[in-house]
């Protein structure tokens, strides 16, 4: 009992914060603005939500950012729709902060959209949407993600083997098996990963003679392969 006022204090507290922050999504200084939508996701309460749906649409790349941001850590799928419409925001961080968003809203309907983002001009909104299909372990995207497996950009690359190996499809072993060999050693040892995840007998001889490997982290993944 003598706890209870205490509580109810805190919980005061805890609502004019909330309410202070929501109005200064409001405010004219655009810093003002991106730290309040950085602080209501930390803050995870949901009422927040609409307020920081409605920062998707600020002037300002930064806050937009912080809102996907805020919007994805708190999971409400109210969210989805406004970030699948992020992804095609004018500023590649924000595009790129709206996939990884989605990433941990996991709803399906982002799928076709984030398939889209994998031809995003921008490499780091790329490998954002392939981590976020990863997560969201729709097969529909196999393909798309084997077509990345020849992206320019080597974290491109690394990040759609990996997602194929999550994604437990065996028609990914041959073109894993093709860039087995890429020049970039990160892209080798997460495809030795996923040829492991995907038990296909085909990958053992390749893997086998990649085990001379010049770079141990690649040595060690096809060993645990």
């Amino acid at each position: 009992i003598l706890l209870m006022p205490l509580t109810v204090h805190a919980q005061n507290v805890i609502d004019e914060r909330l309410s202070s922050l929501i109005k200064d999504l409001q405010s004219h200084d655009r810093n003002v603005r991106s730290e309040a939508a950085e602080s209501l996701g930390e803050l995870g309460d949901r009422t927040a939500v609409q307020p920081l749906i409605q920062a998707l649409k600020d002037p300002d790349e930064e806050v937009r950012s912080e809102a996907a941001k805020a919007l994805g850590e708190l999971k409400d799928k109210a969210a989805v729709q406004p970030l699948i419409e992020a992804l095609s925001d004018t500023d590649g961080k924000v595009r790129a902060t709206a996939a990884d968003a989605l990433r941990w809203l996991r709803d399906k309907a982002a799928v076709p959209p984030l398939i889209i983002a994998l031809k995003d001009p921008e490499a780091w909104v790329r490998s954002e949407a392939a981590k976020a299909l990863e997560e969201l372990r729709d097969k529909a995207a196999v393909a798309p993600l084997i077509q990345v497996l020849k992206d320019r950009d080597g974290e491109v690359r690394r990040w759609a083997a990996r997602a194929l190996g999550v994604l437990g499809d065996r028609k990914a072993v041959p073109p894993l098996i093709e860039v087995l060999g890429n020049t970039n050693f990160r892209v080798r040892s997460e495809v030795a990963k996923a040829l492991g995840e995907l038990g296909d007998r085909a990958a053992v001889a390749p893997l086998i003679a990649s085990l001379n490997d010049a770079n141990g982290t690649v040595r060690f993944a096809i060993a645990e392969a």
